[in-house]
């Protein structure tokens, strides 16, 4: 089944979460920043996710793995009608 893009949806939900507490797999937005979420970390353990628009590792702005972890980022839900 092929899925248009004209079908899909992005719903921002009223959910705010730290990034480390973010489900693998899962959209999110920081400061207008589209991204997503993966179950990987790096050697020094920052979250490995990605702004969705450029493919770029996601840090929010910030210098430490740390700091990554504890940013609050909102959810989304990719909706197909």
């Amino acid at each position: 089944m092929f899925i248009k893009p004209s079908n899909m949806v992005l719903k921002k939900t009223k959910c705010w979460v730290t990034l480390e507490d973010l489900l693998p797999g899962s959209l999110f937005l920081y400061k207008g920043t589209l991204g997503l979420k993966t179950e990987y970390r790096t050697s020094e353990g920052a979250i490995e996710a990605f702004i969705v628009g450029s493919g770029e590792m996601f840090w929010g702005g910030i210098d430490t793995p740390e700091q990554q972890l504890r940013l609050r980022v909102r959810k989304v839900k990719l909706i197909i009608e």
